[in-house]
């Protein structure tokens, strides 16, 4: 029987062996989500917006809209209290890996990246099952050229294509 001193001997020093998607052929850190610092003013007006709205579901006999209303902006200011991590994108030969999560190219449809200095820098990633959202990964201090390059060997990219609506929207209104 072997001893638990066997065991760690029988280990690689370097620790858990390396998944394919770590041997990257870019790779950097950029936060999991855009977080937009919110002053008390933008909380008063989102507070008064959201008292309205469940005002009229009471008085349209809406109870239900109320109290989705009062769901959301409560969980929504949860959500807010928890600042993004900061996570490392890999992009490989094999996909792309984001933290934990793995695409691989074949999962993937297209990519595009949004670059409009100072608001927007980012790669979407589309996926060929429509049934996922598309990913938008922040470019941070990345070459957006060069990540263009590594990744047109691998998918189509679709020229022409903007920050999507609801992007916008969520910036515009720091949501």
């Amino acid at each position: 029987m072997r001893s638990a001193h066997d065991l760690d001997a029988a280990v690689p020093k370097q620790g858990r062996p390396k998944h394919a998607y770590d041997d990257a052929v870019l790779t950097w850190k950029a936060p999991e989500y855009t977080y937009h610092e919110k002053s008390i003013i933008w909380f008063i007006l989102a507070g008064f917006v959201a008292l309205l709205l469940v005002i009229y579901g009471i008085l349209t006999n809406g109870w239900t809209f109320s109290v989705a209303i009062l769901v959301f902006a409560g969980t929504y200011y949860l959500v807010y209290r928890e600042k993004p991590k900061m996570v490392e994108i890999k992009i490989s030969r094999f996909g792309v890996k984001v933290g934990h999560h793995i695409f691989p190219y074949n999962h993937l449809k297209s990519f595009w990246i949004v670059y409009n200095l100072p608001f927007v820098k980012r790669l979407y990633l589309r996926f060929t099952s429509r049934l996922h959202p598309d990913i938008a990964i922040s470019l941070e201090d990345m070459d957006a050229a060069q990540i263009r390059r590594v990744l047109a060997d691998h998918l189509q990219e679709l020229k022409g294509t903007h920050e999507p609506f609801s992007d916008a929207l969520v910036r515009v209104f720091k949501l």
